[in-house]
């Protein structure tokens, strides 16, 4: 089976999370999961099935800690992609 959809790196070019996206950059890191949610947990994001929130998406991931936007991006790309 052929997987058509385009890569993580392509898709957090493509500003796939929006508003998000953009509030990703502007935080200050490190920020744990939990912090994390805390914060953006209500943002929400396309996926095959619709749009979810952030703490759906990243619900497991109260115990680590991210250095970066692209960490927090890569993450929830990649769990968008488990998802689909």
């Amino acid at each position: 089976m052929s997987d058509d959809r385009p890569s993580v790196e392509d898709r957090a070019e493509s500003g796939e999370l929006g508003e998000f996206d953009q509030a990703l950059e502007e935080q200050d890191y490190p920020l744990t999961g939990d912090e994390l949610v805390s914060a953006f947990g209500d943002y929400e994001v396309e996926s095959v099935d619709g749009t979810q929130s952030i703490e759906e998406v990243l619900g497991s991931a109260d115990e680590k800690t991210y250095n970066s936007a692209d960490e927090v991006r890569d993450d929830i790309l990649n769990q968008l992609n488990r998802q689909e």
